[in-house]
């Protein structure tokens, strides 16, 4: 495994780094190593992901050994209250804990850490609803699954939790656990198997572990922050897919309770008090005091009351108050610092008094009272009062339903709205945390994020991408076909000119476009007027625009509804392997779910289009007060900053809109050998301050178009160059398409039937029951680490022949040597410790530019070994009694012996070189190199050599290359051969 020495640090890395990869893990160590915050941009497949656990891993490394699992010689924990199991950790080492949005993006990273050589004692935490086995309670869902566990754990009566108690025993005798990584899957499996509750197990355990990985909630909420007992000293921040990280920590600073709620929390309250005086008088039960509850529930009434009475003089405006004012209302119902605990108190009593009613009845609903628990603890907080500054109080009037317009009640929500997100990041920084970590691929711009966030970030990095520039389009359309102004401002946005000319432009896009083209719309509302539109406008005698749209691509729309986006890209998928057609379109909101954390890879996605800027509603309430709050605190902040360098509210307004278009566009180009293009579709894209706004590793490559044809002649011509450079079938299994990450893949046999097509998209399976399992994509250079042939692993130029039992020997050369001047070794394991034996010998760098260059015995021996994976030779090893051990032998499959195969070899690649021009060659070589990685399949390989050797001067080379086809084979590659003479 390559190693790199990184600050001082020694970081060993899975394969061969590209340097934007090098200097990412340097800013992650200076991060580390200076104690500071950082603000890591690096695009989508670029690796960020794995070098952020490699970098980090390799530092905590270097403080000292990982942490192992100690004996419990002693395990007498009190297990009385599922509550009293954490104590607070006291390890030596800082602790990392790895944050990112949902359990999906969290598998993937578990998958990346497998894929490193360190292993640090970890842990992956979960909630309830993901990791419970009790059968008893597992399909209840939020609060009501919680009480439920907490009644069964506490050994009250007869119903008792059995996983629960059996984590002692477990645990003291599998101390390794967490030595490994582990997923939620894992964990749960370990429950199913063995019966130790999978919950309770990951809370015992994340006190002493290296590395937590955890979903956002666990840090930038104030309640799970409290459930985590780790030593926050010096401990390590990471949140990955950070760009939304602002607007998250605000919304869990935040609340709304609308009257429904209140109404169902009032009806929970008086249910307490019938049930509690039912008991005293039946069961003489005075545990329970009824009189409580009735205090409540009048408190709640009377709180319902002061809403419905505050004077709203315009519903679209609403009532605003600043913060504090939340303290007034309360205060009027004796609601104060000093009385809040014991209301908290009794409205979790009540909570838990509800639960066990409903359990004791089977009812599976959850209780409404919590969140008034959870709205008062977020109002008084244990700091008092000052963090009220940075709210907004506000009572916003709902239109009523013909129900209660007949009852003659108002329908309000009160909201109490945080609009400085820093107060969260602040109270994480108090705790003494050592860094904090934020990366994605689209942070910029970065001193605004900084400002919002209130802390200091001295560590950034805006990495490009790892691509080279041909393999982007980015262009700016400001008219359409018929000369129209493109723009879907709110003034032009209904206008039917406009409509008919976007729609008349993605007609034309999806003529030129290979495979799976993405629309993505500022909103649901305007993709809905568009769509409609096309469908019924039209001219006698002509199809509609969306006629003409489905005769070239299939279409798919993005439903509003979050439960249906699973069956929307089942049927993507489905569309996208149909070649009756020329491919997918899909139609697509910015900050809708296609937009976030989905990789359209190759096919899947070989253009985006963006029809406009995705503005929130500016008339929106809580859009409005953000604005007002922002401009408020840039007038009261020192006069000695630049005015320039504060966040202004047009400035916030204007950022949104813009992350949410590079979160759109960075749907395409997924990898290094991936190529797409990018179309604007909006003339406000021409102006140099959206420009500016735009990921940089774009914004080179955007050219602005005055003509519509140019933009179609220029794409054209594009795709004709990329499609001869990246041949449709040569795709890797890696370097997979959308499909991947939510249809699992159908297992295949060893040597699957070759599938014959024009689509690049791999064969799916059925779909599962995670169909909204997403995966993020794997980095560019993730070819396999270790190249197998046989019995003998290649790696580095290294050809390592293992003995069984034995581990290998690995000779290591400079790990930043240049490719082109590294020497293959073949190593030979011996028995015993002594240094292996070495032979040298000439072999072709595929990569280098200087092929030709080589002699042609290096030909040879490069041409066999890619042959050789083809199933075409097999490497045996040689009996120590026939030649030296360090040798190997190429032996034929059929009858014969290995000379004779690479004489046979050599001849042939002779003539493949004198027919073909250097770059077909090279290709040629490419392809070989690239089944020789197991990258592609062998069908895949035929379809791209027959492509190549068509001609009449090169149909003895379709025929001498039938020769290496294995016999099985042979059928499948003279029908290549006949549909592409047909063709042609």
């Amino acid at each position: 495994m390559p190693n790199y020495s990184i600050r001082g640090i020694n970081v060993d890395f899975p394969f061969e780094a590209y340097q934007s990869q090098i200097i990412y893990m340097d800013r992650v160590i200076e991060s580390l190593q200076n104690k500071c915050h950082a603000l890591l941009e690096s695009p989508t497949g670029t690796g960020k992901t794995l070098c952020l656990l490699c970098a980090t891993l390799a530092w905590r490394k270097s403080l000292g050994s990982f942490s192992t699992r100690k004996d419990r010689k002693n395990c007498s924990i009190p297990w009385s209250d599922s509550d009293d199991l954490m104590s607070q950790s006291g390890g030596a080492f800082p602790t990392i804990i790895y944050a990112s949005r949902t359990h999906s993006q969290l598998r993937q990273v578990i998958k990346e850490l497998k894929r490193c050589s360190y292993r640090p004692k970890m842990v992956v935490l979960g909630s309830r609803e993901q990791l419970c086995v009790n059968e008893e309670v597992n399909s209840l869902r939020g609060k009501a699954l919680t009480n439920a566990c907490q009644y069964l754990c506490k050994k009250r009566g007869k119903r008792q939790c059995n996983h629960f108690n059996r984590i002692p025993d477990y645990l003291k005798h599998n101390t390794h656990i967490g030595d490994e990584p582990l997923d939620i899957e894992d964990l749960v499996n370990i429950g199913k198997d063995s019966g130790p509750c999978p919950y309770y197990i990951t809370r015992e355990l994340h006190k002493d572990v290296d590395i937590i990985f955890a979903p956002y909630n666990y840090l930038i909420s104030n309640g799970y922050r409290k459930f985590l007992k780790v030593n926050w000293n010096n401990s390590v921040l990471i949140f990955d897919e950070a760009h939304n990280l602002e607007s998250l920590c605000a919304d869990s600073a935040s609340f709304d309770l609308p009257s429904v709620l209140l109404s169902a929390c009032i009806s929970e309250a008086q249910e307490c008090v019938q049930l509690a005086a039912a008991r005293r008088n039946s069961l003489n039960d005075v545990s329970i005091n009824p009189e409580n509850f009735a205090i409540l529930k009048g408190l709640l009434l009377k709180l319902q009351e002061l809403i419905s009475k505050v004077p709203i003089p315009k519903r679209d405006e609403g009532f605003t108050k600043p913060g504090p004012y939340i303290y007034e209302m309360l205060k009027s119902l004796n609601i104060t610092h000093e009385t809040a605990p014991k209301l908290i108190g009794t409205v979790e009593e009540a909570a838990v008094f509800l639960e066990e009613e409903k359990q004791r009845t089977a009812t599976n609903a959850g209780s409404k009272l919590e969140i008034i628990a959870d709205m008062l603890k977020l109002i008084f907080r244990e700091n008092g009062s000052n963090h009220a500054d940075v709210y907004r109080v506000h009572v916003q009037e709902l239109e009523q339903n013909s129900t209660d317009v007949m009852k003659g009640k108002v329908s309000r929500t009160l909201s109490w709205w945080c609009f400085s997100p820093g107060i969260t990041m602040l109270d994480i920084a108090k705790k003494g945390v050592g860094s904090i970590i934020l990366t994605s691929g689209t942070l910029s711009p970065m001193d605004s994020l900084a400002q919002e966030l209130k802390l200091d970030f001295p560590v950034r990095l805006e990495n490009p991408h790892v691509i080279s520039s041909n393999q982007l389009w980015a262009g700016v359309v400001s008219t359409g076909p018929s000369g129209y102004v493109l723009n879907s401002s709110y003034r032009n946005r209904d206008v039917p000119e406009y409509k008919q000319e976007l729609g008349n432009a993605i007609v034309n896009f999806s003529r030129v476009v290979p495979e799976g083209l993405l629309i993505f719309f500022p909103s649901y509302y305007l993709m809905d007027s568009c769509i409609s539109f096309w469908k019924n406008g039209c001219h006698r005698n002509s199809m509609t625009v969306w006629e003409r749209i489905c005769k070239l691509k299939k279409p798919v729309i993005e439903p509003k509804d979050s439960s249906l986006f699973p069956a929307a890209m089942q049927d993507f998928s489905e569309k996208l392997q149909d070649r009756s057609t020329s491919g997918v379109v899909f139609f697509a909101v910015c900050r809708g779910k296609v937009s976030e954390g989905l990789d359209f890879a190759d096919g899947a996605g070989r253009a985006v289009v963006i029809t406009g800027l995705p503005y929130a509603r500016v008339t929106d309430p809580r859009v409005i007060l953000k604005r007002e709050f922002l401009d408020e605190q840039s007038q009261l902040a020192d006069v000695k900053l630049p005015r320039s360098t504060l966040l202004s509210g047009s400035m916030w307004y204007s950022q949104e809109a813009a992350r949410a278009v590079n979160q759109a566009i960075g749907r395409v180009i997924r990898h290094r050998h991936d190529y797409g293009a990018i179309i604007f579709c909006d003339d406000r894209f021409e102006q140099p301050s959206q420009q500016s706004k735009i990921s940089l590793w774009i914004r080179p490559n955007v050219k602005c178009y005055s003509r519509y044809g140019e933009v179609i002649s220029d794409l054209a011509r594009f795709f004709r160059t990329e499609r001869s450079n990246f041949p449709a079938r040569l795709v890797t299994d890696q370097e997979n398409n959308i499909v991947s990450t939510l249809v699992p893949m159908e297992s295949t046999k060893d040597n699957p039937t070759p599938a014959f097509g024009n689509s690049n998209l791999k064969n799916v399976g059925v779909a599962q029951n995670e169909l909204s399992r997403l995966e993020a994509f794997p980095p560019a250079n993730r070819a396999s680490p270790l190249e197998r042939d046989g019995n003998n692993v290649k790696w580095k130029g290294l050809t390592i022949l293992k003995h069984t039992g034995k581990i290998p020997h690995i000779v290591k050369g400079d790990v930043m040597q240049g490719c082109s001047s590294r020497k293959a070794k073949l190593v030979e394991l011996s028995d015993d410790e002594e240094t292996p034996v070495e032979r040298r010998c000439e072999v072709v760098d595929l990569e280098c530019d200087n092929c030709e260059k080589q002699t042609c015995e290096t030909e040879v021996l490069a041409s066999s070994t890619c042959f050789n994976t083809m199933g075409l030779k097999k490497k045996r090893k040689v009996q120590e009694s026939q030649g030296s051990a360090s040798s190997s032998v190429l032996t034929a499959k059929g009858n014969g012996g290995g000379n004779k195969k690479e004489a046979s070899a050599s001849a042939f690649l002779s003539q493949v070189k004198e027919k073909l021009n250097t770059e077909e060659y090279k290709k040629f070589i490419g392809y070989m190199q690239a089944l020789k990685k197991k990258e592609i399949k062998l069908a895949n390989v035929m379809e791209s050599i027959v492509q190549l050797f068509c001609g009449r001067e090169r149909d003895h080379l379709l025929m001498g290359f039938k020769d290496f086809v294995p016999v099985k084979y042979r059928p499948a590659y003279e029908e290549c051969i006949k549909t592409r003479k047909r063709e042609g």
